[in-house]
């Protein structure tokens, strides 16, 4: 049974009046001849206060009743939407993750699915009601809830709409689209119309926020195709495919700050073993140092640095882990696409270091070149890449 599976984040779903705009558009694509099924995250703002609440009780990601607590704002939310399609006049019916259920390990704080029932949802749709999940929650093996991650519910969505075999993936937030850029860094950003998985993959691994990297990994595993639009206004979106052909350059990515950590190891243990233990995680290791034996200093993006700590504190062959204060303050900037190789970092180098700009590491993989450089040159760096790449054309 042919569905659209629609997404909507924090932002679009903000108040009640936001929420019965979202009622709305749910009305006009059924409206349109399509069967939905809805995944919502929670109001902006309510997981935050959440997670100030379990902070103050001294409860902590990777603890199953803290991800009870963060992730009861969607439940709130998915109700609320409920409710709303109903005063249209539109059967639906809310959804915790218990009840779908998709089912994930026991990792709280970062599960992984393992799978999503579908019954329950084809039997909706069937008869005409709408499902409204929660999203950026699971049930782990023990029947507790876990979480899913930072943008959660976007996995959500994504492993319904592979469950469901939906025909598209839509994602909406008050971003209405995937840029070139992060428009707020760099005000000639602009809208990619499509892009392919593997860079799209690259660019939410690098740093760009549209998507969180974990649905985009899943998604092209499963061969969901994905719109990125805005529940704002509408002017067409992103869409994300397989299908669609790498460009050359197709854009960049950022991360603003690098945290610097210390980790000493069990004897033997090398940096690509952590390396290995952070990417089952997303966690990209962006430089490192190893001045003694055993012990490690890692750079990775400030935005994952709890996480992070969390990880190698909770692992058998790390002795101790430390988060210090860096005397630089580092950046890295990425540029994303199809030429990536070490002859496209040393060009691109040289365009940085024309304008002064001091690249302390690079490195280049499939669809990526990597350059740390001080956080002061990064708006410099933006203006200089965005313009050689010809990604403003």
């Amino acid at each position: 049974m042919s569905c659209i599976v629609q997404k909507f984040g924090g932002t679009s779903v903000a108040t009640l009046e936001r929420i019965r705009h979202v009622a709305n558009i749910i009305a006009d694509t059924k409206r349109q001849g399509k069967q939905v099924i809805a995944v919502v995250s929670a109001m902006a703002g309510v997981t935050n206060k959440f997670i100030e609440y379990a902070h103050n009780l001294n409860a902590y990601e990777g603890e199953p009743e803290y991800d009870s607590v963060v992730s009861s704002g969607e439940l709130v939310t998915s109700g609320l939407l409920a409710i709303a399609l109903k005063n249209l006049g539109i059967n639906a019916r809310s959804y915790a993750s218990w009840q779908v259920p998709i089912r994930t390990d026991d990792n709280y704080g970062q599960a992984t699915i393992k799978s999503v029932e579908s019954a329950n949802l084809k039997r909706d749709i069937a008869g005409n009601t709408v499902p409204i999940i929660a999203g950026f929650q699971g049930v782990s093996p023990q029947d507790k809830i876990t979480t899913l991650g930072r943008g959660g519910s976007d996995l959500t969505a994504v492993a319904v709409a592979a469950a469901m075999n939906a025909e598209l993936c839509e994602i909406y937030s008050d971003v209405d689209g995937v840029y070139t850029i992060d428009p707020n860094l760099f005000a000639d950003a602009q809208k990619i119309d499509e892009i392919s998985d593997s860079e799209m993959l690259e660019m939410a691994a690098q740093g760009a926020k549209v998507l969180q990297e974990q649905s985009v990994d899943y998604a092209m595993k499963k061969g969901v195709t994905i719109r990125v639009a805005s529940s704002f206004l509408d002017n067409g979106g992103t869409i994300i495919s397989g299908k669609i052909k790498p460009k050359k350059f197709t854009g960049l990515a950022v991360a603003r700050s690098l945290s610097q950590i210390k980790v000493t190891c069990a004897s033997g243990v090398d940096i690509e073993k952590i390396s290995k233990l952070l990417e089952k995680h997303f966690i990209k290791i962006e430089m490192y140092k190893n001045n003694e034996p055993s012990k490690f200093h890692i750079m990775i993006d400030k935005d994952k640095s709890t996480a992070t700590i969390n990880i190698l504190s909770n692992c058998d062959f790390i002795i101790n882990v430390k988060q210090e204060v860096m005397r630089k303050h580092l950046s890295r900037i990425s540029v994303i696409g199809n030429s990536a190789s070490d002859s496209v970092a040393q060009e691109l180098s040289k365009v940085l270091q024309s304008e002064n700009i001091n690249v302390l590491e690079k490195n280049s993989a499939r669809y990526r070149v990597n350059f740390v450089i001080p956080s002061d040159k990064l708006q410099i760096a933006a203006a200089k890449l965005h313009k050689y790449c010809g990604l403003g054309l």
